[in-house]
């Protein structure tokens, strides 16, 4: 008896990529979006500070946006 070689190549579709499938994406898709939404927030309140960005994003929000524009008089300005 000698050794059976297998001269076909087998494929096979698999849904899945490891261990992450369709059926666990959308089981951690609420953890995803909150991770994402709490990245997002700490961004926001990390360039705040950065006049560049409160001009060109943080002043144009509609109802918030006056809490941004710098109302402090010409003379009280650091030069």
């Amino acid at each position: 008896m000698g050794i059976a070689y297998n001269t076909r190549i087998n494929t096979r579709i698999a849904p899945h990529l490891g261990k992450l499938s369709l059926k666990n994406l959308f089981t951690y898709s609420p953890t995803l979006m909150l991770w994402g939404g709490a990245s997002a927030a700490g961004l926001l309140v990390f360039i705040e500070g950065w006049p560049l960005f409160r001009q060109t994003f943080f002043q144009k929000i509609p109802v918030f946006g006056s809490h941004w524009v710098d109302d402090t008089p010409e003379e009280d300005k650091p030069q």
